[in-house]
């Protein structure tokens, strides 16, 4: 087909169920044609649901390494081939729903702001209150609107923009979108966050080792996007990710490192006095450091509709989380040290 069309919208999933029924309802509410899906070996009739409702489906190899980006690139793929004229992408997951009115609202500010490459809006939890651990996620969503440096897994793009800075790394098994607008933002492109609902997402993450594979993931994104970039500083670009990565590692494995070394120092009977009085004062300080960054944690939360309880939740979940981070940049690090590609990392299957 060849019609044309302003803009596609590209669906990823797998086994999504009665969530990928809901997203694609509520595009069909809001969008006809044409709706990618791209399938990465359901088992749950996904495939034959998205048919049946008149959405285009991709069907990808799985003899070959899945990962989102890989997934999104071929449903992009897929659309430029098909729609040629087509100039905005719709990417959204297949456990979201998309919001009322939103793809209008979207696209509407792509046009009028031609040196913007992609703009999002509000990401919602469906049920927030359901379990501690979507809470948390819920948490993570919020955003202030303005110009970001990157958008999420749900996001208009202009499809010029990927003319010019090639698509997705398929390589990466997490963080791609935020690496994709690194590229973006190299090119003088900008990327806006509408203070508008976009999609509502559902987690449903129940168990403690879900959250524990999320965060291991992180790292893992972590370690990979500064690996990618880490010689962008020689064009005058601060490296991409140093922030994130070294912090993971001081507060993931350094500083438990010593903690755990200063207690077996204190815990012999070869330490004098002082040097007991040393030993704690040194504990003291690496603690006051974890105190630090919980603290950033709750003013970043400070929002008058978070309670007292949601931010020190979140606060305490942070400073936990650089355990899982730590163990992600491991297991990046290890890979590459042994010349193997990394699998995706899914929390959902635990």
């Amino acid at each position: 087909m060849t019609d044309k069309v302003k803009i596609g919208v590209v669906v990823i999933g797998r086994n999504e169920g009665e969530r990928l029924k809901r997203c694609l309802a509520s595009i069909l509410a809001q969008h006809q044609a044409p709706i990618v899906y791209v399938d990465s070996g359901s088992s749950d009739g996904s495939v034959e649901h998205a048919q049946s409702v008149g959405v285009e489906v991709v069907d990808l190899d799985m003899t070959r390494p899945f990962t989102m980006a890989r997934g999104r690139n071929a449903g992009l793929n897929y659309l430029v081939e098909h729609y040629p004229d087509c100039e905005f992408v719709q990417f959204v997951d297949g456990d979201c729903e998309m919001a009322a009115g939103w793809i209008d609202r979207g696209v509407q500010f792509l046009d009028q702001h031609p040196r913007y490459a992609g703009v999002c809006g509000n990401r919602n939890e469906r049920f927030p209150q359901a379990t501690l651990y979507n809470q948390l996620i819920a948490l993570e969503w919020q955003g202030g609107a303005g110009e970001v440096d990157a958008c999420g897994g749900d996001a208009i793009y202009r499809i010029e923009s990927f003319r010019q800075v090639g698509q997705f790394n398929e390589a990466m098994i997490a963080g791609e979108e935020a690496e994709l607008c690194l590229r973006l933002g190299y090119q003088g492109w900008q990327l806006m966050r509408l203070n508008s609902p976009m999609t509502i997402h559902d987690a449903n993450m129940q168990r403690f080792s879900q959250w524990w594979c999320r965060s291991v993931r992180c790292g893992h994104a972590y370690a990979q996007g500064y690996d990618l970039h880490r010689r962008d500083s020689v064009k005058g670009i601060p490296h991409y990710r140093q922030k994130a990565l070294f912090s993971t590692l001081a507060y993931g494995i350094v500083f438990p490192v010593l903690m755990i070394l200063l207690m077996a120092m204190q815990a012999t009977l070869l330490v004098s006095e002082t040097g007991q009085l040393f030993l704690v004062l040194a504990q003291l300080l690496v603690i006051s450091f974890y105190v630090r960054i919980g603290q950033r944690a709750l003013w970043a939360k400070s929002d008058p509709y978070n309670s007292t309880k949601q931010r020190f939740l979140y606060a305490f979940f942070i400073v936990l989380g650089k355990l899982p981070e730590a163990q992600g940049v491991f297991k990046y690090y290890l890979n590459r040290m042994r010349g193997k590609a990394s699998k995706i990392i899914e929390y959902r299957q635990l």
